[in-house]
């Protein structure tokens, strides 16, 4: 069962606000899919509200420049598909006729691993990419692989997200992480003119592990649904207090969850309410283990099917 509360809604006039305060580069993973137009279209505006430069990355596949060798003389050689994915990627940056400070890059191996050494070398504050989702739901290989390992905010778009956002849904479990992302979906709400949902999950305080109601003291001002009830609204209202001026300017809500499986019930509720980006916030551990997300951020990045912000906590 999945219990929802929603706090009342604010209509106010938007005010644009910026998503960084750095002038880190913002690599845009260009593979010239259609999805990837979008890409760079989304890259150059965050970085026009930043002030930092777009690194507009191809990467010349080696397990496909290998087959291509192997395939005979009428494929292209390396050389020549660099000098041609140079030219198509400068045409379309001068399609744009953006005043940012746009650089080409050509890398040759395996895109992943490219996508992320080029994120590495520069510094770079966000990789933006597309899903290449083929059954128009999972993300792709590459992308899977970027969320996971590459270390700064990722920005995965859907192959049906051209212009700006309408509404973004940002998941918050009060942690360090998710304060992340609750700054990062408050400035893009500003900047897109997008609706803001704040969402946040508990287990149903009226049962236990196995299902059972439970008791509460008769004479309590509350009951114990109303005590829980209650404290996860003061922690909702304080992880929302630092943006108080931003959100101020926005029309947002927050909504409360009851299920027994989180990761199913903000599937769900995403899925119904038409948003178009989920940010969540993720954590990192050893390098062995990469990057790990936690078991509702997999669910939403496998089963969701929007574009997703993972902000690095």
């Amino acid at each position: 069962m999945i219990f929802i509360r929603v706090a009342a809604e604010i209509d106010p006039p938007l005010q644009q606000n910026e998503l960084m305060n750095t002038n880190a580069p913002i690599v845009a993973g260009i593979d010239f899919s259609a999805p990837t137009l979008s890409v760079l279209r989304h890259a150059i505006q965050i970085a026009a509200r930043s002030g930092a430069p777009v690194v507009a990355l191809h990467v010349l596949d080696s397990g496909s420049l290998a087959h291509r060798a192997a395939s005979g003389g009428l494929n292209p050689a390396a050389g020549l598909l660099e000098k041609q994915a140079r030219e198509r990627l400068a045409g379309w940056i001068a399609a744009e006729d953006a005043a940012t400070e746009i650089r080409i890059e050509i890398r040759k191996g395996r895109p992943a691993e490219e996508l992320q050494r080029s994120v590495e070398e520069h510094g770079a504050s966000l990789l933006v990419i597309a899903a290449n989702d083929t059954t128009k739901k999972r993300l792709g290989s590459i992308a899977s692989h970027c969320v996971r390992s590459v270390p700064c905010d990722v920005m995965v778009l859907r192959d049906w997200q051209q212009g700006n956002f309408t509404k973004i849904i940002v998941c918050s479990d009060f942690s360090p992480a998710s304060a992340h992302a609750l700054a990062r979906g408050v400035s893009l709400a500003a900047a897109h003119g997008a609706e803001l949902e704040v969402v946040h999950v508990i287990y149903p305080p009226s049962r236990d592990a196995w299902g059972e109601v439970l008791e509460h003291e008769a004479a309590a001002p509350m009951s114990y649904v109303e005590e829980c009830r209650a404290k996860v609204d003061e922690q909702m209202m304080k992880s929302l207090s630092p943006h108080a001026e931003a959100l101020a300017t926005i029309k947002h809500r927050t909504v409360i969850l009851e299920s027994v499986l989180a990761s199913a019930a903000l599937t769900y509720h995403i899925q119904d309410t038409g948003a178009d980006l989920v940010v969540l916030g993720t954590r990192s551990q050893s390098k062995l283990a990469s990057y790990f997300i936690g078991t509702n951020a997999e669910r939403l990045l496998h089963d969701a099917t929007v574009s997703i912000l993972a902000v690095r906590g």
